[in-house]
């Protein structure tokens, strides 16, 4: 463990800054490396990112929470805060904690404590929420996928569709969460510009907050709009013979499993790729596809197999 009091020349709190340092060592049976730091100028204060003289860090972490992600670096004298005001050296207690913190492995890392970790956390669970939210619409999003690629997964898409309730709920309680985080009231109320009443720079954590936030609507609300994407995904990907045939033969369909437009558009645009297919039409309503065929060029076993390669079962009926 290293100890640094970093402080300038006439700073009436070093050397009692540094007894309370090695007290607390003492007390708590600890052996660690105590080393002096004399900041002598400005631009070395900017270079160690000195809050004021004395400054203690325990493994390159301030010993006020706080304060760690406070940036008014520059030559001036420190104040903590202690019973309700500010005084010139940090307690006992608050070096005690944060010694101890190093010692048990706690707190080791900048961004791992205060504001700017309840930021990283805020963006974690935004994170979370927007890979909720698409599994959650995975159950319209993977027949466009299956009839991009030509991959058949069957049934998949019901599987999702029955977990999207519980997904869209995780979805939102780890948004929540994220909120919360990013914006609840800190709780230690510091004296007017002190260390510890600087603003902690979490903004780039919060506009990945409401970045997710649209990330999450735009694929929780997939379903309602995936009939129009499918349309612009798998325009190119299908189509009509062109051939004339004397006489069309009429097939129908129960298709299991769709439920959004999206669904609809993946199992006509797979069976508008098959030589001979005139005309699909298929339902959500009824569940059912509607097809029109040359039976010169394709068969009904043909068409089965297309709808269950879109991701469906089917049977004819």
């Amino acid at each position: 463990m290293r100890i640094e009091v970093l402080y300038f020349d006439g700073c009436p709190n070093h050397e009692p800054a540094v007894e309370r340092v090695r007290e607390v060592l003492k007390e708590e049976a600890i052996s660690a490396e105590v080393v002096e730091v004399n900041v002598r100028d400005a631009s070395t204060a900017q270079e160690l990112g000195f809050l004021g003289s004395p400054s203690v860090r325990v493994n390159g972490l301030d010993v006020e929470p706080a304060a760690r992600s406070v940036r008014d670096f520059g030559m001036m004298c420190r104040t903590y805060a202690g019973s309700g005001r500010r005084v010139g050296l940090p307690s006992l207690e608050m070096l005690r904690q944060a010694i101890l913190e190093a010692q048990s492995g706690i707190g080791n890392s900048r961004s791992g404590g205060g504001p700017a970790g309840e930021a990283k956390r805020a963006s974690l669970f935004a994170a979370g929420s927007v890979f909720a939210a698409i599994i959650a619409s995975f159950c319209c999003i993977l027949p466009i996928v299956f009839a991009v690629t030509g991959f058949s997964v069957l049934g998949a898409s019901a599987v999702f569709d029955a977990w999207r309730p519980y997904l869209l709920g995780l979805t939102f309680g780890l948004l929540g969460l994220g909120f919360y985080f990013a914006y609840r009231p800190r709780k230690e109320q510091c004296a007017p510009d002190s260390a510890c009443a600087m603003p902690a720079t979490n903004r780039s954590g919060r506009w990945m907050l409401w970045l997710a936030t649209g990330g999450v609507v735009l694929f929780a609300g997939f379903p309602y709009y995936s009939g129009t994407v499918a349309e612009l995904v798998l325009s190119g990907t299908s189509s009509a013979a062109a051939s004339e045939s004397p006489k069309l033969a009429h097939a129908s369909f129960v298709v299991e499993g769709m439920d959004c437009a999206g669904c609809a558009s993946a199992v006509e645009n797979k069976l508008k790729t098959l030589n001979g297919v005139r005309t699909v039409t298929v339902s959500v309503e009824s569940r059912k596809a509607e097809i029109d065929y040359d039976p010169h060029s394709t068969n009904v076993s043909q068409l089965e197999k297309a709808i269950k390669e879109a991701g469906y079962d089917t049977r004819k009926v």
